[in-house]
Parts: structure tokens; C-alpha cells; sequence
């Protein structure tokens, strides 16, 4: 018998633990090739953050998480998509102050991909992770319009 998946946050955790799971990601393929701008507004504990790690598990190329799922063969597992995961709650903004917060975040996930960074303020780093990330993905003569 499958287990309620209560408090579980991460799809990773969802998938391996052996919990219920109502297939979404027929929803989540449809917001993610839809070519629009979408804003999650939910009440708190209603599946935010699930949502966004399905997403990041999606783009990473996870393929083993989604057997027997509907994204299962209506994606491009061969296509790998750099991932940027900022969880605001594990911050501690409230002490380093939200800017200073943000900008080690981004300097912790830039050296987690081997990456440095040299601009200063968080707006440039954002941009700047941004930028070299999508440059290792891509070929050269692409990531050159960014």
C-alpha cells in the first residue's frame, strides 16, 4: 500500500519514497511549451513547491522519475536544460539582508556548476549565472545572442 505523501516537497523524494502521486504532467508539459507567463497562486502547503521541482526534475532529464507517468514519452529526455533553484525560505535573508542573501545563493549554485562569477550585485550575478549556464548547454554560435 502506497503512503499519503504528507510534507513531501520534492518530486525526487514523492517518486522514490513509493508515495500516492495524481499524475500532473500533462498540466506541467502544457505550462512549460505554452509560450506564456504563468504566476502560482496557491494557498500555503497546496503544491507549490512540488510543482516547481517536478518542473526541475523535468529539465534536468530525470526520465527514471517519470516511468509510467504521461511526460513519460511526450518529452526529449536527451535534452538537458540547466536548472536554477532558488529556495527563499533557506535564505537566511533575515539576518544578511536580502540582497547579500541572494548573492551567495547564486555564488553557492555557480560553484556548484563550476562556474565563476565576477559581477558584484545580485541583478548582474543573476544575469551573468544566467548567461554562463545557458552558454555550457549550448553551441557556441547560439549562446552568443544572449
Amino acid at each position: 500500500m502506497k503512503k499519503l505523501p504528507i510534507g513531501i516537497q520534492t518530486f525526487s523524494k514523492l517518486r522514490e519514497g513509493d508515495f500516492i502521486y495524481v499524475d500532473k504532467t500533462e498540466y506541467i508539459y502544457n505550462i512549460i511549451t505554452g509560450n506564456n507567463y504563468y504566476f502560482l497562486s496557491r494557498p500555503r502547503r497546496f503544491g507549490k513547491s512540488l510543482t516547481l521541482s517536478t518542473i526541475a526534475e523535468i529539465y534536468s532529464g530525470s526520465k527514471n522519475l517519470f516511468t509510467g507517468l504521461w511526460i513519460e514519452n511526450n518529452w526529449n529526455w536527451e535534452k538537458k536544460h540547466p536548472v536554477i533553484h532558488i529556495s527563499f525560505n533557506a535564505l537566511g535573508y533575515v539576518v544578511l539582508g536580502l540582497p547579500q542573501a541572494i548573492s551567495d545563493e547564486l555564488k553557492a549554485i555557480a560553484h556548484k556548476n563550476n562556474i565563476e562569477l565576477v559581477s558584484q550585485s545580485y541583478d548582474t550575478l543573476f544575469k551573468e549565472l544566467i548567461e554562463k549556464l545557458a552558454a555550457e548547454k549550448m553551441p557556441t554560435h547560439i549562446s552568443s545572442f544572449f
